[in-house]
């Protein structure tokens, strides 16, 4: 912008010199509009990017030529020099600009500073996770600094990564802005592609999945848009020989499922103290376990977790890895897989495999069985209208006369796929789960009591935050004879979280799904800092013991309800990623 914003200026210069001459032979008003144009160009860019003091010399340049507007019709030269002059001024701006050493230096470290101080100030589960502040300041202090020497956004990504990560709460979390940059970064923070992702099995194993060369895995030369668009950017971490080498390990004998041994001579789990840093966060120690293997299969031989190569940078040598395996007979074999490119596409690809609900937009039913229906919730919103506030019986009857007539012509189970949600709206999921709660008033959350004075919330001598308001809500049964299902994973989060521990307790309701959901539901404030937005969880919801509601503690143990762990098998490895059906919801149909 400021390249276009100084081209602009001193063009304009350049037209109001060759025009002082035409403005005298062909007089009119129009003329005065041009010398009006600079100041206006420089307002409505100082409007939309920000005053820089950088650019005072351009401001002042731009409105100089006001100055002709009260000259007479004929000073053409004096015009004219005006103009020169403004010109002038724009070229030595450009060259302080170009020489001026903090000249957008992004404050990176400041940024740490205050988003570390607002999190110290108000950050609502310091006690219940046991967060040592101190430690974290001389932990991440020279992590930022050096950031800051570099002025590299890749390795700020990183360090704000690895910080949230210490927090194991999925409402702490660090917004990066600029989309371009910040798909760059994540290309450049998770690793290499080597073909396929990892993950374990419920039986301890560890297996290949996603394997480059099957028909409905990720392919690295498929245009398939991904819900980041990671597709528009990837193609440049691509290597020189990949298409050439993207079978390497179909034709070794790798597939979907394949047992993996070692990685570069070492058992997988001898890595997972090096991924120090996710690009979800996972509360829950269990969850957290199944979906470690997945970042470990981006370690490239003599490289550090989220290393990555840039084909054509620092003049590196492309890396490869040792991946050992058992073949079909039982033997162990050892293949060197060569890079293929950025591994983030493909990582994120298996979250979306692993992770993905129905594919029906929010709200919608499906018909499963004769007797089962399912509804997809993706985000706890109903519209633009309701969504700030507190008023959704529009949802509730829409949801009434759905439910009824499911009813009606016999059906049996409900779903409410809830894999993936994001959250939203508390009020939103009350509306939902009064319609399925036993009859009788129902307490969801208690407030917490707030010092006004120190903009705080006050905590009992038991150490306990101090309740306030409770929230209730009338339960109506509609589905007393029948089955309802959840199905949850590990991104089920806050409104998300809410829904689960509401109805998971309801005498008819079955939590199930490959790891419990997110446990995270305090309410979150953002902060915008120089060079993205932190979040984190800064107002407490309350159960009715005064405990802190669903939110791990420091053993990071799930607190919402969950019935029934799906096994993570062969059998769920060929459905997923070899038949690209919904395993999860076929397990629970089976088993209902």
């Amino acid at each position: 912008m400021d390249k276009i914003f100084i081209i602009i200026e001193f063009a304009l210069m350049i037209l109001l010199f060759i025009i002082a001459k035409y403005s005298v032979k062909r007089p009119s008003n129009r003329w005065r509009l041009l010398y009006a144009a600079p100041v206006f160009v420089a307002i409505i860019v100082a409007i939309c990017e920000g005053f820089d003091v950088y650019h005072a010399g351009i401001y002042f340049a731009s409105a100089l030529p006001l100055w002709s507007l009260f000259l007479e019709e004929k000073k053409v030269h004096a015009k004219q020099l005006i103009a020169t002059c403004s010109a002038l001024i724009i070229a030595a701006n450009l060259v302080v600009i170009c020489v001026a050493p903090n000249y957008h230096k992004v404050s990176y470290l400041k940024d740490f500073e205050q988003g570390f101080e607002t999190m110290r100030e108000h950050y609502v589960l310091t006690k219940e996770k046991e967060i040592d502040w101190d430690r974290l300041y001389a932990k991440y202090h020279p992590m930022f600094e050096a950031v800051e020497e570099k002025q590299d956004y890749v390795e700020n990504y990183k360090a704000w990564q690895r910080f949230t990560t210490e927090f194991f709460d999925g409402h702490v979390g660090y917004e990066m802005d600029g989309e371009k940059k910040l798909l760059d970064a994540i290309c450049r923070s998770y690793g290499n592609d080597y073909g396929l992702s990892l993950a374990r099995m419920t039986s301890g194993e560890f297996v290949a999945i996603n394997v480059e060369g099957y028909e409905r895995s990720y392919s690295i030369e498929g245009a398939k848009e991904d819900e980041l668009g990671l597709y528009s950017v990837k193609k440049k971490f691509l290597s020189q020989n990949a298409s050439a080498d993207r079978l390497t390990l179909k034709n070794a004998g790798i597939t979907n499922g394949t047992v993996i041994t070692k990685w570069n001579g070492k058992a997988i789990d001898a890595y997972f103290d090096e991924v120090d840093y996710y690009f979800d966060q996972y509360p829950v120690r269990e969850n957290e376990a199944f979906y470690q293997p997945i970042y470990v299969a981006g370690i490239g031989s003599d490289m550090t977790y989220g290393e990555t190569y840039v084909p054509g940078k620092d003049g590196k040598a492309s890396p490869s890895v040792s991946i050992s395996f058992l073949d079909e007979n039982g033997m162990e074999r050892t293949v060197q897989a060569p890079c293929l490119g950025s591994y983030a596409p493909r990582m994120l690809d298996t979250f979306g495999k692993l992770g993905d609900g129905l594919n029906v937009t929010n709200l919608n039913w499906q018909e499963v069985s004769t007797d089962t229906y399912a509804i997809r919730i993706s985000e706890m919103s109903y519209d633009q209208e309701t969504y700030g506030g507190t008023d959704y019986q529009e949802l509730t009857e829409k949801l009434r006369e759905e439910v009824l007539a499911l009813k009606d012509i016999g059906v049996k189970t409900l779903i409410f796929d809830l894999r993936s949600n994001c959250g939203g709206s508390p009020y939103f999921v009350e509306a939902i789960a009064k319609l399925f709660a036993p009859k009788g008033e129902h307490a969801s959350y208690y407030s917490a009591v707030i010092n006004e004075k120190t903009a705080s919330y006050e905590r009992g001598a038991d150490g306990k935050y101090q309740k306030g308001v409770v929230s209730t809500y009338e339960g109506e049964d509609l589905w007393h004879d029948g089955q309802i299902i959840l199905l949850v994973n590990a991104s089920t989060v806050s409104a998300g979280d809410d829904m689960v521990y509401m109805m998971g307790a309801y005498p008819n309701v079955q939590v199930a799904g490959f790891t419990r959901s997110n446990s995270s539901c305090q309410a979150v404030i953002g902060i915008m800092l120089d060079a993205g937005r932190l979040a984190f969880s800064a107002v407490p919801n309350l159960l009715p013991s005064g405990e802190v509601a669903i939110d791990t503690f420091v053993d990071h143990v799930g607190r919402t309800p969950f019935d029934e762990l799906v096994p993570f098998d062969q059998e769920a490895v060929k459905v997923i990623f070899d038949q690209g059906e919904d395993y999860l919801l076929s397990y629970v149909m089976a088993s209902k």
